[in-house]
């Protein structure tokens, strides 16, 4: 056991835990590639760098979760804990026959090529917002609902994004954020919601990946974990804060050209 693994271990939990809240992917080509140059056996810590990710989300919103519960008890679900659970069902129906049968349609560059045209099409509807002053869904979300509270048909596009995110390496954050963008949803609230619906995609993800026992140190997984978990944690409150501070057209610009860049580089490179 070497310094240098110590390294490996912790750049694969940090770039996972970036590249899992950037509409980018952990396993596009791009960031696959990045990390086989700087951390040697990256993919023998995969496991315990998404399972960082699940936890830190679970640590970042045990308040509303544990309210959320206490409301579940007494029959009082909220619009954010029925978002929760269709969004979470429609990423399963979707997501889990293609964990199943191992069916990934997309190869990793293909899939980053993807993630570039996601990326358009959030700058457009940023630009939209400009021009038309609403977002493409905007008038069918007043009529579902009033405010800033997720609807049904959120979830279920939440879900559906999630669950075809599953076809390659696609960022399941891009797709998301993309959908809840055309509803005209803030910024800070769609990313809530995106954090919120995260897991069920990682555990996806975990299945995927299939079993995993690798002969090592249990101190080398460990600090995949805790180096995912605290970045996790730091990244989701800086997203926030960019994500209450900027408008909705910077910020979807800004969130937008990161997969574009991403490609480009891939290209030239």
């Amino acid at each position: 056991m070497l310094p240098a693994d110590y390294v490996s271990s912790a750049i694969t939990g940090i770039v996972v835990a970036l590249t899992s809240w950037l509409p980018v992917g952990p396993e596009g080509g791009a960031v696959s590639r990045f990390l086989g140059s700087v951390a040697k056996g990256y993919s023998n810590y995969l496991v315990p760098a998404y399972l960082g990710v699940i936890f830190a989300v679970i640590f970042y919103f045990r308040d509303p979760i544990a309210v959320g519960t206490q409301r579940a008890l007494s029959r009082s679900i909220g619009a954010e804990l029925k978002y929760l659970f269709y969004a979470s069902l429609f990423t399963l129906v979707l997501g889990y026959p293609l964990v199943a049968g191992n069916w990934e349609f997309l190869d990793p560059t293909t899939s980053d090529a993807v993630n570039a045209a996601v990326g358009v099409a959030m700058i457009l509807v940023g630009l939209a917002c400009l021009v038309r002053k609403r977002a493409p869904l905007e008038e069918v979300e007043k009529r579902l609902a009033d405010g800033e509270e997720p609807t049904l048909l959120d979830a279920v596009l939440s879900g559906i994004a999630q669950g075809l995110a599953m076809l390659g390496e696609l960022s399941a954050t891009g797709l998301v954020l993309l959908v809840l963008s055309l509803s005209g949803m803030k910024p800070k609230k769609a990313l809530k919601l995106l954090f919120m619906i995260s897991p069920i995609y990682m555990i996806l993800r975990l299945l995927l990946l299939g079993s995993w026992n690798p002969a090592m140190p249990v101190y080398l997984p460990f600090t995949a974990f805790i180096t995912s978990f605290v970045t996790a944690i730091l990244f989701m409150k800086a997203l926030m804060v960019a994500g209450e501070r900027l408008s909705r057209r910077t910020f979807l610009t800004l969130m937008g050209l990161i997969p574009i860049v991403v490609y480009l580089m891939e290209v030239m490179l």
